[in-house]
């Protein structure tokens, strides 16, 4: 059985990632993501999508 996770990033399924606080991220976005310059447009996209992070969650 293999356990796919969803990207916070691009809502997509995979494997293969790294947690940022409980949220998943994965390689493909990790790798473009510290890639991107910040005068890029998909920076702010990036921006928007990591603000998950710090949202709260009410876990019950």
């Amino acid at each position: 059985m293999s356990y796919k996770e969803t990207c916070i990033v691009c809502d997509g399924q995979n494997k293969k990632g790294i947690h940022v606080f409980h949220h998943f991220i994965c390689m493909d976005c990790h790798n473009d993501l510290i890639q991107t310059e910040t005068n890029d447009e998909k920076y702010k996209f990036y921006v928007d999508r990591l603000k998950k992070i710090g949202e709260n969650k009410i876990y019950s």
